[in-house]
Parts: structure tokens; C-alpha cells; sequence
């Protein structure tokens, strides 16, 4: 191999590392109360060393199983958007209540997902599947 090649290559690995590190962290969970919804956590927090995240959402989801990574099908039950945090700082005690959309009757996976602002759209940087299946 030329060392140009190398060097290209390790270039192309450095742009490519996905740079985010906001999480969420602690118990998450939710309560569902006639037309509202209750989302709460411990932590999220930005674990980079350097910079700012984008705009954040927290955002609930009824799935038809349990939700692995990569692209999410269901049903969006609420979300609440939060200001982007500092390097090395987090929200801590995170707790929303707003109206809940319900999905069409059935048992569903629930996810709670962390979304950030990310090349013009939200992508989900982290998520909290909640273990069995809800009835709606």
C-alpha cells in the first residue's frame, strides 16, 4: 500500500466517526393517565468533549415489537423538544406532561427515544426500550 492510500483512508475514518455522545442514562419510564402522558428520566447528558448537540427531542413510540436500532415504524405517542446542551453538561430530573396520541387498539413495544438536530433533520442518538407490551 502507498502512503497516500493510508492517509486517505484514515481521513475518510476520521470524518466518518459519529461524533455524538448525547445519551440517555439512570430509569426512564412513562405514565399514561386518561388523555396525558408523562415522560421521566434521571439524565441526559452530552458526553463530548468539546461543542454543543443540536436542538434534543424525547420522544415516545408504540411499535409493533420491540424497537433495536436503526430506522423506527410506529406510532408516535408524544414528544417535547429540549435546548441543546453544552459539552460535558445534562439535564438532569426530566419530566413532561402533555396529550398523548393514542395508536389504534392493540398491545405495543414502547421505546423513549432521544433525538437530536442532526444535518437538517432529527435522528434518534439514543433510546430506552421498555421491556413487555402495553394495551391500548
Amino acid at each position: 500500500m502507498n502512503k497516500h492510500f493510508i492517509i486517505v483512508l484514515i481521513l475518510y475514518f476520521l470524518v466518518n466517526i459519529d461524533l455524538n455522545a448525547q445519551n440517555l442514562s439512570g430509569s426512564w419510564g412513562y405514565k399514561i393517565d386518561g388523555k396525558y402522558i408523562t415522560l421521566y428520566g434521571d439524565k441526559i447528558q452530552n458526553q463530548n468533549n468539546s461543542g454543543r448537540s443540536g436542538t434534543l427531542k424525547i420522544a415516545i413510540y408504540a411499535t409493533d415489537y420491540p424497537y433495536r436500532g436503526s430506522y423506527l415504524n410506529g406510532y408516535k405517542l408524544f414528544e417535547y423538544q429540549l435546548d441543546p446542551l453544552d459539552a460535558g453538561t445534562y439535564y438532569y430530573d426530566v419530566s413532561k406532561t402533555g396529550w398523548c396520541t393514542y395508536p389504534p387498539s392493540g398491545s405495543y413495544s414502547l421505546t423513549i427515544a432521544l433525538l437530536e438536530y442532526i444535518s437538517y433533520d432529527y435522528k434518534i442518538v439514543d433510546y430506552v426500550t421498555i421491556n413487555g407490551y402495553a394495551s391500548f
